[in-house]
C-alpha cells in the first residue's frame, strides 16, 4: 500500500500507460449509448449491456427481493443472479414489483459448472444444463433472460487449475447454451471464471456462437490487466465483467478492508467527495469493465450508481493502477496454462 500519494508521479511503464490511455479513449467512444442514465457496453452480437449490475449473492429470496426493489428505485436496471444463489424466485418478484417494462430491465443469470452442483452432474452435463436453463426461466418467471453465463469451468479445473482435461464437458455445456440462445431464450451468452485454456476448448471446434462475456473477480489493486485477463478478453472480442469489485478476502468472503478504508481509496474518495466504494467501482468502469455490486442499503445503492458525473484524473488512475492488494481473476484455473497441444 502506498504511503504518501503523489498524483503527479510518472508511470512505471510509459508504453503500458499510453496503451491504457488509448483503451480509455476507445471506451469513451464505445459508450455512446445508455441504458436509462447508465452507459452500456456493446457485446459481440450487438446487445447493449449496462455497465453496472445489482448483485444478490449471499441473499435469500426475501433479501434479494428487497435489495433489488431498492436498487431499481435508485436507478439500477441490470440484475445479476444465479441458479446456485438459490434466490431467483425473490429476484423474479422484484422484477415484477419494479413496475418497469421488461425491455427496460437487463437480467443476467448463471448455470453451475459441470459437477459443481447436484443439478448439473459431470456425467450428464449437456442434458442437466438444458434442464437448469429452463429452471432459471421458471424460477425468475421470465420467458427469456438478457444474459446467461456458465458460472464456472467443470469441476476438474479446480483441481488441475486448467480446462485441458475437461474440454469435452466445456463443449457439451456450451452447446446447451448455444441451443438456448438460438431458441431466443437468451439475448446473449457467456462464461465466468474462464481462463485461456477454457476458451481454447471452444476455439476451432465448430462453435457457432462464441462467449460474449467473461465474468471474473476483478478490483482495484489487481492492476489494469490482471494476469493478462483484460488483454486476452479484448483479443477475443469478449467483454469482461467484474464480480467482487471490493476484493474478496478468501478466508472471510468479505470485502478487502484496505479497499474499503485504506490510504489510496480514502484519499481519492476525499478528493472527489465520494465513498471508497464509488472509487473502486469508478476505477473499473473508467477502464472499460462492467461490474457487479450489491447492497441492502438504499443510500449506498444510490451512491454506487452515481459514477457518471465525475471521473478520476489521469494522474489518479496511474497511481491506482500501481496500487496492489491480493486478488486473482479466477479461483478455478490459471491464466498462463493454455498450451493448445494439451487439449483433449
Amino acid at each position: 500500500m502506498p504511503g504518501n500519494i503523489n498524483f503527479g508521479s510518472h508511470p512505471q511503464n510509459a508504453g503500458e500507460t499510453m496503451a491504457l490511455r488509448l483503451r480509455g479513449a476507445l471506451f469513451v467512444l464505445a459508450c455512446g449509448t445508455t441504458w436509462g442514465s447508465e452507459p452500456t457496453l456493446r457485446l459481440r452480437n450487438g446487445v447493449e449491456m449496462p455497465m453496472l449490475a445489482a448483485g444478490v449473492w449471499q441473499y435469500n429470496d426475501t433479501e434479494a427481493e428487497a435489495s433489488l426493489v431498492a436498487a431499481f428505485k435508485a436507478g439500477f436496471r441490470m440484475v445479476d443472479t444465479a441458479w446456485d444463489y438459490h434466490n431467483q424466485v425473490g429476484v423474479g418478484r422484484a422484477l415484477r414489483a419494479s413496475g418497469l417494462p421488461r425491455g427496460a430491465l437487463f437480467v443476467e443469470t448463471k448455470v453451475p459448472g459441470c459437477g459443481l452442483d447436484p443439478a448439473v452432474s459431470r456425467s450428464n452435463c449437456f442434458a442437466d444444463t438444458r434442464r437448469v436453463l429452463e429452471g432459471d426461466l421458471q424460477q425468475l418467471n421470465q420467458s427469456y433472460v438478457d444474459l446467461v453465463i456458465l458460472h464456472f469451468p467443470p469441476r476438474e479445473a479446480f483441481v488441475l487449475r486448467s480446462c485441458h482435461f475437461s474440454c469435452g464437458a466445456v463443449r457439451d455445456q456450451w452447446a446447451a447454451l448455444e441451443e438456448f440462445y438460438k431458441a431466443g431464450k437468451a439475448k446473449a451468452i457467456g462464461v465466468s471464471n474462464y481462463c485461456p485454456s477454457c476458451f481454447a476448448c471452444l476455439d476451432g471446434n465448430a462453435t457457432e456462437v462464441y462467449p460474449m462475456v467473461n465474468q471474473v473477480s476483478y478490483h482495484i489493486g489487481m492492476g489494469p490487466d490482471a494476469s493478462g485477463f483484460f488483454s486476452f478478453a479484448q483479443s477475443k472480442g469478449v467483454v469482461l465483467q467484474a464480480y467482487s469489485p471490493l476484493g474478496n478476502t478468501p478466508w472471510t468472503e468479505k470485502a478487502n478492508p484496505d479497499i474499503l478504508g485504506g490510504n489510496l481509496t480514502s484519499t481519492l474518495a476525499a478528493a472527489h467527495s465520494v465513498s471508497t466504494i464509488q472509487v473502486a467501482l469508478k476505477w473499473l468502469v473508467q477502464h472499460g469493465l462492467a461490474a457487479v455490486t450489491k447492497s441492502s442499503n438504499p443510500q449506498h445503492l444510490a451512491a454506487d450508481i452515481d459514477l457518471w458525473s465525475w471521473n478520476l484524473t489521469a494522474a489518479e488512475m496511474e497511481v491506482a493502477d500501481n496500487y496492489r492488494v491480493f486478488g486473482m481473476p479466477s479461483f478455478a484455473c490459471n491464466f498462463a496454462d493454455h498450451a493448445a497441444e494439451m487439449l483433449v
